[in-house]
């Protein structure tokens, strides 16, 4: 499991420079600080959702394999209505949770799920399905027409299949608090999400988390002329309490919706 983590890492980093100054902000020396949970998009496989046997090259189930292969479990399912997302996540003991989202085609435009089912059928069964990447050329009006529906949507078409963050557990930090570590990032001119609050969830529901804005990287585009900026990866930050004896490890709907904002671009 830890050369899958360290190979879903260097795919990372190479697109998320902001972890640089984390980890300088935080004086934190390797990659181990950032397992509280590691996060993937991809777009549903059908109507249901659930492929038999496990057939398709994509969506949540098909990309859980890997992990359920390791000795990763299936811990709980969530739904995001407004964004027409559907979740998982699976843990294993001493390992990073896995948090695997997927866009409900059957919920979007008739335009929107064309395109991603046209671009997604690149992948065939050979592809590592969390590093692959993009497989096609990409249209800038394409994805502005898609950022308008689903910033989620547009960011799968610039992207394909690879991590979206990693988090980072600040239980393990020595001397911090997540708004510690909100306050070390800001002295270091780390431009956080505050849509929802710089800090969002509660001590009292068991999990407060806290953002990056993603990094942004050059894109070249088949109907531009010069490449465009286009947000890439963010780092996330992860505070877990006590609630009921038991130290909480799910997730917060309400919460990881703004999350999900972090990869929003700033005009």
């Amino acid at each position: 499991m830890d050369t899958t983590i360290q190979k879903l890492w260097e795919n990372y980093f190479k697109i998320t420079p902001t972890i640089k100054d984390v980890k300088s902000a935080l004086n934190l020396n390797n990659y181990t600080s950032f397992c509280d949970h590691i996060a993937f998009r991809t777009i549903i496989n059908d109507k249901s959702g659930i492929t038999p046997n496990n057939l398709g090259n994509y969506g949540i189930e098909k990309m859980s394999i890997p992990f359920l292969e390791q000795g990763y479990t299936y811990k709980n399912r969530y739904f995001f209505k407004e964004k027409n997302l559907r979740a998982l996540h699976l843990e294993k003991k001493n390992c990073p949770k896995i948090f695997i989202s997927e866009l409900l085609l059957n919920k979007c435009s008739s335009f929107l799920k064309s395109t991603l089912l046209n671009t997604f059928k690149y992948y065939n069964m050979n592809d590592s399905i969390h590093t692959s990447g993009r497989k096609w050329n990409v249209n800038f009006k394409t994805y502005e027409t898609l950022k308008i529906e689903s910033e989620y949507a547009a960011w799968l078409y610039i992207h394909g299949h690879r991590v979206n963050h990693f988090t980072i557990n600040v239980n393990q930090l020595k001397n911090y608090s997540i708004e510690n570590v909100c306050a070390q990032l800001k002295t270091f001119g780390i431009k956080l999400n505050t849509i929802g609050g710089t800090i969002k969830g509660s001590t009292k529901l068991g999990l407060k988390q806290a953002s990056t804005l993603a990094d942004e990287i050059n894109v070249k585009f088949e109907d531009k002329k010069n490449t465009v900026k286009i947000p890439s990866c963010y780092v996330e930050f992860a505070e877990r309490f006590i609630i009921e004896n038991k130290t909480f490890n799910g997730f917060i709907t309400k919460s990881a919706n703004n999350i999900f904002e972090s990869t929003n671009k700033v005009a």
